[in-house]
């Protein structure tokens, strides 16, 4: 586990505080403990959503069709693995 080094100061209402140091208290965790867990796990779910690919069963199809039975190289395309040969670089 890596070791803090950086700080998130936050300003709250003095209630808010002493609500969630009672609460950290009976959970016997330290305030920044009993904060920081919820948080990070709200912030992997929300990375996770936002990373995440959707797609409707048809374009995925698609996908495996193309795969399956590839189209022909355009004449851009083909100009353009010409170009990256002819500057040294392995596009294969």
């Amino acid at each position: 586990m890596d070791a803090a080094t950086d700080r998130l100061d936050i300003r709250l209402p003095p209630n808010d505080k002493r609500m969630l140091a009672r609460a950290a208290q009976l959970e016997g965790v330290t305030l920044s403990q009993f904060v920081l867990a919820p948080a990070l796990e709200r912030a992997r779910k929300v990375i996770a959503e936002a990373e995440q690919l959707a797609v409707t069963s048809n374009a995925y199809q698609d996908v495996l069709d193309a795969l399956a039975d590839p189209p022909q190289p355009t004449a851009a395309l083909v100009l353009a693995m010409r170009d990256y040969e002819a500057a040294g670089i392995q596009w294969r």
